[in-house]
């Protein structure tokens, strides 16, 4: 341990207690309670995780799988497996409309204590989004939230260390009482890749503005999005396989000519870029019916020609879940439970 009349290793050629000392006391200080809220939070987590393995839940996982990972390759996706058990227990909307962290609490309630249940609640509202550093102290750090304009300040100055003024990541936060960690994912990105995915976002989110009240709650129904601009990001693999995918959709856009028709719907474009050959006639048929019947519809086409295709699979028996029709249209199940329940009650 550095003595107080010991040169300072900063290399000021003072004395440490009359340099550094006080800065790192406060550092000090800092890290301890992260780490005490760290170990507070791995506790719940635990719990949850144990919770989120019963049998009862054995289906959900695997649709929460096929939701997730962009590729079926099993050895890359072992590189996010961690990140997916987040996203299972954290954001997965199950077949009764909750998330497993709602489902653990209603059921274990009576045996939570204060702290498991606030750390729920925060729970509830996390999300990844897309931070950018606006002040740097000692002892704490200014994050600003892009995408909602929220600011955050965290304690966690070790996991930030190398970040400074001005630099950007990929994160979530949860509170642990009065302490703000980043769990799970912080993935440092460059403010061009900011800018790319907080533009893609905000777009995406002015499609969907009818369903969703604000950014915040659209966040928390969709952070499926930014664990997919995460596993892009952390493996060129996901990227190449991303990209041959958009260009297969740009060759099948061009076999129907699509882009030259002027009369074309976008519902109807969307439903044949993605929609298995053998549904889609009877996809435009009945869309084409739907328009003449109700007119103009707001939100975006691909939820829409979602909710198209997963009503005309099941209404010829075809055994398909919502998260597989989502993730061939890059929307959540929960967009598509909502645009399929507006297609039933029109």
């Amino acid at each position: 341990m550095l003595g107080r009349n010991e040169l300072c290793p900063c290399g000021s050629g003072k004395k440490y207690k009359k340099c550094c000392l006080n800065k790192d006391t406060v550092v000090e200080r800092a890290c301890r309670k992260i780490v005490l809220s760290q170990n507070q939070y791995s506790d719940l987590w635990t719990k949850l995780y144990d919770y989120s393995r019963l049998d009862k839940f054995k289906e959900e996982y695997e649709k929460a799988q096929e939701m997730f990972y962009i590729m079926d390759d099993e050895e890359i996706n072992k590189k996010f497996e961690r990140f997916f058990n987040t996203y299972f227990i954290q954001d997965h909307i199950m077949e009764n409309k909750k998330v497993m962290t709602v489902e653990f609490f209603e059921e274990k309630r009576d045996s939570l204590n204060q702290l498991e249940v606030d750390i729920l609640r925060s729970l509830f509202e996390s999300y990844v989004s897309v931070y950018q550093v606006k002040e740097v102290s000692t002892g704490n750090v200014l994050l600003e939230d892009c995408l909602t304009g929220k600011e955050v300040l965290t304690e966690d100055v070790k996991l930030l260390k190398d970040f400074k003024v001005g630099d950007c990541m990929i994160s979530r936060v949860v509170s642990v009482e009065d302490t703000n960690l980043l769990i799970d994912i912080t993935i440092s990105i460059s403010k061009e890749v900011k800018d790319v995915i907080v533009n893609e976002i905000m777009n995406l989110f002015k499609q969907y503005e009818d369903l969703y009240k604000d950014i915040k709650t659209f966040l928390i129904h969709h952070t499926h999005i930014l664990y997919k601009y995460m596993q892009q990001l952390l493996d060129p693999a996901i990227s190449d396989y991303l990209k041959k995918q958009k260009e297969t959709k740009e060759e099948k856009a061009k076999k129907y000519n699509l882009s030259e028709d002027k009369d074309e719907c976008k519902v109807s474009s969307a439903l044949r870029q993605n929609t298995d050959e053998e549904d889609i006639d009877k996809c435009l048929e009945f869309w084409n019916e739907y328009k003449n019947v109700h007119g103009e519809l707001k939100g975006s086409e691909n939820g829409w020609a979602a909710a198209i295709e997963y009503h005309i699979k099941k209404s010829n028996g075809k055994s398909v879940t919502q998260a597989q029709i989502s993730k061939k249209y890059d929307i959540s199940p929960s967009t598509l439970g909502k645009r399929y329940k507006d297609l039933k009650l029109c």
